[in-house]
């Protein structure tokens, strides 16, 4: 039934629960740049991306973020991995990594997280054989400052590989994945308890919005049993 069929995760706050480390290190990076820190609501209030949005949102300097942006970054790496060293998964993900796979679901990771965080972290968790590909940075991370590019490396794996955007669904915690969706045409699944609020996850207008990783496997049986093929 699922043969062809492409499910692509984002990676934090998606399949790792690591939103209050992302928070924490954040507010770390805030105060270096002289803004103070502020709480997880408002976190998932003003979190972006590129993420040169979420520091001038708080109060910080956008030049000085710029200028320090080599420094900042490796504060940020150094704090969230010694905060994040023990995250797990997001409850119901390795439930539905394993009925995937057994339904023949291709499974890739599109992050704007580093490479090698990613595969050190699968293998940590033992997931890594759950995943077809990952795409993600192989730089230091800083970047995503003032740009992202899911949405150009997700065109390109479509097409290299031969998925088609009715067969491909993807599913993230953040604004990117419902704007993804909508230009290439692919379904979208909103998952909320990560970087964006409920209200912000709402407002992006996702296909779907989900509260946990166990109403994916519903939506998707209905969605592709319901005449909508390759």
């Amino acid at each position: 039934m699922m043969n062809h069929k492409l499910l692509v995760f984002d990676w934090n706050g998606t399949i790792l629960a690591d939103t209050v480390p992302a928070w924490a290190a954040s507010n770390i990076l805030l105060e270096f740049h002289g803004a103070q820190p502020i709480s997880l609501q408002k976190f998932r209030a003003t979190f972006h991306f590129p993420v040169i949005h979420f520091y001038k949102l708080n109060g910080c300097d956008v030049d000085d973020v710029l200028a320090r942006r080599e420094e900042s970054n490796a504060l940020f790496q150094t704090t969230y991995e010694r905060m994040s060293a023990r995250c797990r998964t997001r409850r119901g993900v390795r439930e539905l990594l394993a009925w995937l796979r057994a339904q023949g679901v291709s499974c890739i990771v599109l992050s704007n997280y580093r490479t090698d965080k990613i595969k050190t972290t699968l293998a940590r968790l033992g997931l890594e054989d759950y995943f077809h590909h990952i795409s993600a940075h192989d730089c230091d991370g800083s970047s995503i400052l003032t740009a992202t590019s899911k949405l150009e490396r997700l065109s390109a794996f479509m097409d290299a590989q031969g998925f088609s955007p009715q067969n491909t669904v993807i599913i993230g915690d953040s604004h990117e994945e419902p704007e993804i969706a909508r230009h290439l045409g692919v379904t979208s699944i909103s998952i909320t308890g990560g970087v964006l609020s409920a209200a912000r996850l709402r407002k992006a207008q996702p296909d779907y919005l989900i509260h946990a990783m166990q109403q994916v496997r519903k939506i998707l049986e209905a969605r592709w049993a319901d005449g909508r093929k390759e």
